[in-house]
């Protein structure tokens, strides 16, 4: 019961501490935003067992816990979205404005950021339909912004 508080507490809260004004400097120091995304991508990869077997031991209260990671990692991306360049498919939408880049890729991981938000809570609720709707609409998110803001590789 204490785990389910402290990541129901932390889906919370922890974004919009991440997202306050104020020190963004110095809370961004030494994030790296591909490492960010990277490691939010391979708890999302994670939990896909754990999302098609919800009975399973422990799936549902781990799965709680990734979606409440890549809610603090896509929080940290927010605040270091400058730090990715315009992939060359975009090139021709920004011309070279790096500052409207930077605040549309924010407002693309504000997008995943609600929607792990709300696959957390519906998790610790027990809600597995909300649960599966949600994972969805994460992956969803995920694909539509490496659509447009990934650099290819």
């Amino acid at each position: 019961m204490q785990r389910r508080a402290f990541l129901a507490a932390g889906a919370v809260s922890i974004p919009s501490i991440a997202l306050a004004g104020g020190s963004l400097g110095r809370a961004a120091a030494g994030l790296e935003f591909h490492d960010l995304m990277e490691e939010a991508g391979r708890h999302l990869k994670s939990m896909r067992g754990m999302m098609s077997d919800l009975e399973g031991p422990g799936a549902r209260d781990d799965a709680a816990f990734l979606a409440n990671q890549v809610t603090i990692l896509l929080a940290q991306c927010v605040m270091v979205a400058d730090q990715a360049p315009i992939p060359e498919r975009s090139e021709k939408k920004y011309d070279g404005d790096t500052e409207r880049f930077a605040n549309d890729l924010r407002v693309k991981l504000t997008m995943g950021l609600s929607e792990s938000v709300a696959l957390c809570r519906a998790l610790l609720m027990g809600d597995d339909e909300e649960a599966i709707s949600q994972y969805g609409k994460l992956r969803k998110q995920r694909k539509e912004g490496h659509g447009e803001f990934e650099e290819d590789h």
